[in-house]
Order: structure tokens, then sequence, then C-alpha cells
């Protein structure tokens, strides 16, 4: 009887290896977990984010940019003297004016918080009044030329200054492409935890659909045992109608079970990122759920030891972190802005003009001895808003945002803490439930033998081997749901204490150590 059913459970397995073999898809934890990376629009929109946060402190960075800037203004004019105008006895009442006015230069803000600024400036003009400036005849439309250079340098004295405030924008961008890259880790952490609760939903679902085709094939078993003790006079014959019912049940049972292997299947297709098409090629699990030697479990797991190393580890952690320094920055830039602008200019200017007609003269009245204009000066600029209610609104929202944040940052550690202490809770549980449910298992299989062995002697009922065969199935089912509560409970210790996956310069590492061991905290 043992051989036959070894030789059904082998047959079983074989075609169902046959069938999910060819999927082409295999169905590794590491591997399909390494596919993720790739095709998990989760994942590829959380990458997103880093790039959305890098453009936003590329937009920062333009604060202290070269801004070049220039203007070109071309006029022509023509006035009609006063009759009583002493020119009109040298033109004919109309005096026409052209106008050129060119100027350029750059600015640029330092990150000390000056304000740099070097400009050029040209202008020409010209009409056709004969006589220049001087009361000289120098004939119609003689040309004046006036170039200068100018520089200045602009001190912020209260609001803008230093450059813990002129620069305090940048650096909470960075800081926000440091929280935005932790959050991807986290984000990748919790997906990887996703595909592995589903992979072991997975596997528990491909076991029980073995178990319950095995128990069919007992069924069977019990039908074909019964029909002969029937022929026999051993069993009345109405003994064999309990048995048609039960194997009709159990043919239901096996239906259910292979609708929950497709669900299972698609399902971890989906939260791995792949098609319909894709997740239907996925193949039979291969890898078994952890045992409890494998896992390195202990009875006396450190719980202070693993929540330290959650602090120090969870990527959300130092995430949340990162946006309560950017926060803290855009607190002091907020105060500053209470203040008043009052701005210290210094400049400096060279200049030159020439008369007369030529591109020549364009560039000598940069150089022209003559009308030569060089000098210095200062100037204080002031400004602030009687009632400043845009900045006062600005720090009243900075200061809640800062506290909101330190609330929710201790409540995020509270939270990993009590979680840790649940999931060491539900291990510790998970271990003893898979204890027990071997031995029941155990139990139930020799109980079974048992009454198959008196069913053949004739020494107990139908119903009875009915309700064992039941019971056997259910233990074997117990037994395998135990199997996936503990390697649910490995994961999300790993996932917990942020040990699941580690990032390096190449990207994230993820090996299969991490489904099957509990986290050992001498390593981190």
């Amino acid at each position: 009887m043992r051989l036959y059913r070894f030789i059904c459970v082998i047959l079983i397995s074989g075609s169902l290896t046959a069938v999910y073999g060819q999927s082409g898809i295999r169905c590794d934890l590491v591997e399909i977990s390494n596919i993720a990376f790739g095709k998990s629009p989760v994942l590829i929109r959380s990458n997103y984010l880093i790039k959305d946060a890098e453009g936003d402190l590329q937009i920062q960075r333009s604060i202290f940019d070269v801004n070049l800037f220039s203007e070109l203004a071309v006029t022509h004019s023509d006035y009609t003297l006063f009759d009583e105008d002493p020119r009109n006895q040298y033109i004919d009442r109309i005096l026409k004016d052209n106008i050129l006015d060119f100027s350029g230069g750059l600015q640029k803000r330092l990150r000390s918080g000056q304000i740099a600024e070097v400009s050029l400036k040209y202008g020409f003009n010209n009409n056709n009044f004969p006589f220049n400036s001087f009361n000289r005849y120098v004939g119609a439309f003689w040309g004046n030329h006036l170039g200068s250079v100018n520089a200045s340098l602009t001190q912020p004295l209260l609001r803008g200054r230093g450059r813990e405030i002129t620069t305090s924008s940048e650096r909470a961008s960075r800081l926000y492409v440091e929280n935005a890259r932790n959050n991807n880790e986290f984000t990748n952490s919790y997906t990887i935890l996703q595909i592995a609760q589903a992979y072991w939903n997975y596997c528990l679902a491909y076991k029980s659909l073995a178990i319950y085709k095995e128990n069919e094939s007992r069924v069977r078993n019990v039908s074909e045992v019964t029909r002969e003790l029937i022929k026999a006079d051993k069993k009345p014959a109405g003994d064999f109608a309990q048995v048609n019912a039960d194997l009709a049940n159990q043919e239901k049972l096996t239906a259910v079970a292979e609708q929950n292997l497709y669900e299972a299947r698609i399902n971890l297709g989906k939260v791995i990122g792949l098609s319909n098409e894709e997740s239907l090629r996925l193949d039979f699990p291969a890898n078994d759920f952890p045992g409890i030697a494998e896992s390195r479990y202990r009875t006396d797991l450190n719980r202070n030891a693993l929540i330290k190393t959650a602090i120090e580890r969870r990527s959300d952690l130092r995430a949340a972190e990162r946006i309560s320094e950017a926060l803290e920055i855009q607190y002091q830039l907020a105060e500053n802005n209470m203040k008043p602008q009052l701005d210290l200019t210094g400049f400096v200017f060279y200049g030159s003009a020439i008369a007369g007609n030529g591109i020549d003269k364009a560039f000598s009245s940069f150089t022209n001895n003559n009308g030569r204009n060089l000098g210095a000066g200062a100037k204080l600029t002031f400004t602030f808003p009687a009632n400043n209610n845009l900045a006062k609104g600005n720090f009243i929202k900075s200061t809640v945002a800062l506290n909101d944040r330190k609330v929710a940052n201790d409540n995020l550690q509270r939270t990993i803490e009590l979680n840790i202490s649940n999931i060491i809770n539900r291990l510790d549980n998970s271990v003893v439930i898979l204890q027990k449910a071997k031995e029941a298992l155990d139990s139930y299989r020799d109980a079974f033998n048992s009454e198959q062995v008196k069913l053949q002697a004739g020494l107990t009922t139908i119903l009875n081997v009915i309700l064992f065969q039941e019971r056997l199935t259910a233990a074997e089912l117990e037994y395998l749901q135990a199997y996936q509560q503990f390697a649910n409970a490995i994961i999300n210790l790993r996932h917990e204490t942020g040990t699941l996956i580690s990032q390096e310069n190449n990207g994230f590492i993820l090996t299969r150590e991490v489904f099957y061991t509990i986290p050992d905290t001498t390593n981190y």
C-alpha cells in the first residue's frame, strides 16, 4: 500500500513538473527578485522620484549660474523746432536725432552671499544740427560716442546674509535627493518582501495541490479496497456510496486547489511586474520552505540588538532624518526672510567719449583720453514690507512642518520597535506551531495507515477510514501552512531590520541567505 502511494506521488509530481516546466521562467527567489528590479512598475516609478529630486537640485543650483544680459536700442526722432528757436537758421525746422544704445554684461550670485556684476555700455548719437556742444561747426550728423565699463559687488547686511542662508535651498534639495534614494531602497526592500510572501503562497498552493491529488489517490485506493471487500461479502454494498461521495468531494477540493495555484502564480507575477503571458510562464517553485535548523533560529533572540540593527540599517529611517535636516534648513531660511533687506553695493566705473564718424571711433570711445571718466561709489538699499505677512506665514508653516516631522520620526521609530517585537513573538510561535504540526502529521499518518490495515481485516468501518484520511489531509495542509508562516516571519524580520537587501555602487545586492536565515546582528 505504501509503495502504491509513493508511486502515485511520484507520478503526480512528475505531471506537475511537466506542466509547469514548459513555462520558461525559472521560479527561483533570487532570480525573480532580480527580474523585479527591472520590470516592477513600483520600482521604476521609485527611480523616477530620484530623477525628479535631482532635477529640483539642479534648479536650486541655478541660483548661482552666471547670467548674461544684453540690450540694444535704436531710436530715430524728428523734432519740429519752435519758430523762436535760433537753430532754425541752420536746419530746415526739423531736428533729426539718431540714437543707438547697447549694453551687455554678466551677473553672478556667489555662495558667500554677494552679488557680482560686470557690464559694458556703449552709446552713439548724431543729428542734423551742424554745430557740436562746443559751438564748433562740424557738419550735419556728426557722431558722438560714449563707452563705459562698470563693476559692482552687493553685500546683503540683513536678509540673505551668509553662506548658510544663501546655499540653504541647494543644501535642502541635496538632502531631498538623499531622501529619495533612501526611500527607493526601502521601496525595493518592501517589494522584495511582497515577492517573497507571494512566492511562499505560490509554493504553498503548489504543494497543496500535490497533497489534494495524493489524497484523491488515497480515496480511490479505499474505493478499490471497498469494492473488493463488498465482493467478498465482508462489507455491505451501501458502504460504496459513502466512498463515492467522499471521492467526489476530494475531486472538488482538487479543482479548488488548482484554481488557488493559478491565482497564486498570477499574483506572484503581478508583484514581480510580469504581464499575464509572462506570469503564466512561471515555472514550478525552485526553492523549498526554510528549515528551523537552517534558519539559525534560537529561542533567545536579542530583541534590543535587532532593534538597534533596524535603527542603523532601515533606509526609511535615514530618509526621514534627511527630511528633518532639510526642514531645519528651510526653517532657518524662513526665519532669515523675516528680516528687512538691507544691501550695501560698492561699484567702480570707467568711461570715455569721442566725437566723429567711423567704426574706429566706436572702439576709441573706451580708450580716448579726452572725456575720460573714472570713479567709484557705494549705495545702501533698504526694502521691507510693512506687514511682512508672507515671511511670517512661511515661518509659521516651517515651524509646524519641523515639529510635525519630529513627531513622525519618533512615531516611525516607535512603530519599528513594536513591529520587531511582534515579529519575534510571531517567529517564536511559528516554530512551536511548525514542530507541533509535524508531530500531529506523523501521528495522523500512522493512525490512517493503521486504519487501512483494520479495514482490510474487516475490523473498522469505511466511515472511520474516510474520517482518518480527511484528518491526515488536514494535518498535511496545516503542516505546509506552518512552514509558510515560519518563512514569512523570517522575511518580515529581515525587512523590518533593514537587512533584506543591501546597496552597492552597482545596484542592490540580494542573496539566497536573506530568505532563509534570521539576521545575525553581529554582522551589522
